[in-house]
């Protein structure tokens, strides 16, 4: 964030002038009463007791001064309009440019606020007997003086920067907040947008996945099991019988090499020759043996070795590198019919 932009909430409402014009006057009078605490006092028995002290306090000093700091807070939130200054840049020659600009209006308030103030001054203190000699030679006439104008200076000097600063920081606290949320909602939309991509692909996915083989039922001399297509190193053929090999053993299963290959997901499962289709995730290695023939090592416990011609193994080391998704897999002709189905 580089540019503060100012809405003047604080100048535009009066309220908060008058909130701080009390706060000052508070502390100037508990200070009055820290330094002088026996002149205070004999005060409060002129005026006959502390009730008639306070209603004197806010008739003559207090309300007075509230369009004091009005008229003041009317006048700065004016310049802002008229110098057309709806933003402020962040650096020390910016803020310092502001600030400075409002100095003469501050200066010059006094002529415009006081006849203000000395008029509901009047009003409350001379109740009832009003005459105009008293209001124009005590009120108005009286109080344009340098030491009335410097008695002024300070405190409204102390209220209108006040004032100034507070409208500004507490818009730049607005708009670093409004910024945060608006880069927080941003982030949550993007991931949601993340999340769904990925919900939308694992759909993908597993409604792709779920058109292939997922589970067999083999069989062995000890019983029936149903296991997981992934668990099984490889479907090998043997005496016309199918079976696949598992971390448990070798199991009969009721489907042909050519069912599976055609029933298997093709990126996992490969038909590296006439009689073996091997998992993607039992390849340990391969290397070189004789005569243009490779040997495939698988992960089984025993390091199960095939024998794979050349032509062949091409084809397998794109399918291992990803190149080929196993879907354009050229099919061995396995004319065998026979196979072993399970009994029910």
């Amino acid at each position: 964030m580089k540019v503060v932009h100012l809405t003047r909430i604080l100048l535009r409402k009066p309220l908060y002038s008058i909130g701080l014009l009390l706060c000052v006057i508070l502390l100037i009078e508990g200070l009055a009463w820290t330094i002088a605490y026996n002149p205070k006092l004999a005060l409060v028995a002129r005026a006959g007791g502390f009730l008639p002290y306070i209603s004197v306090f806010f008739r003559t000093l207090f309300l007075p001064e509230v369009c004091t700091v009005v008229i003041l807070t009317t006048l700065l939130d004016q310049q802002h309009i008229r110098l057309k200054l709806n933003s402020v840049g962040l650096t020390l020659r910016d803020i310092s440019r502001y600030e400075l600009s409002f100095l003469p209006t501050i200066l010059f308030s006094f002529f415009l606020f006081n006849p203000a103030t000395q008029t509901v001054r009047f009003l409350l203190e001379a109740f009832p007997s009003y005459t105009f000699s008293n209001y124009w030679h005590g009120y108005l006439e009286g109080t344009f003086t340098m030491s009335t104008y410097l008695q002024y200076l300070s405190p409204i000097f102390i209220i209108g920067y006040v004032l100034l600063n507070i409208s500004f920081i507490s818009d730049y606290f607005k708009q670093r907040q409004k910024a945060q949320e608006e880069a927080e909602n941003q982030a949550t939309l993007a991931i949601q947008a993340a999340q769904a991509a990925i919900a939308a692909k694992t759909a993908t996915v597993t409604a792709t996945s779920s058109n292939y083989l997922s589970h067999l039922k083999g069989k062995n001399q000890h019983g029936e099991l149903d296991f997981p297509v992934d668990d099984v190193y490889f479907f090998t053929i043997e005496d016309r019988y199918y079976y696949a090999q598992l971390e448990k053993g070798q199991y009969l299963v009721g489907k042909t090499l050519n069912e599976l290959e055609t029933e298997l997901d093709p990126s996992r499962f490969f038909r590296i020759k006439r009689d073996y289709i091997v998992n993607r995730q039992s390849v340990l290695n391969y290397a070189y043996w004789e005569n243009g023939k490779y040997i495939v090592r698988l992960n089984t416990p025993d390091r199960h070795e095939i024998v794979v011609p050349r032509a062949r193994m091409q084809e397998f080391r794109e399918w291992l590198q990803g190149n080929q998704s196993g879907t354009n897999q050229q099919p061995y002709a396995d004319s065998s019919t026979d196979s072993f189905i399970l009994a029910n």
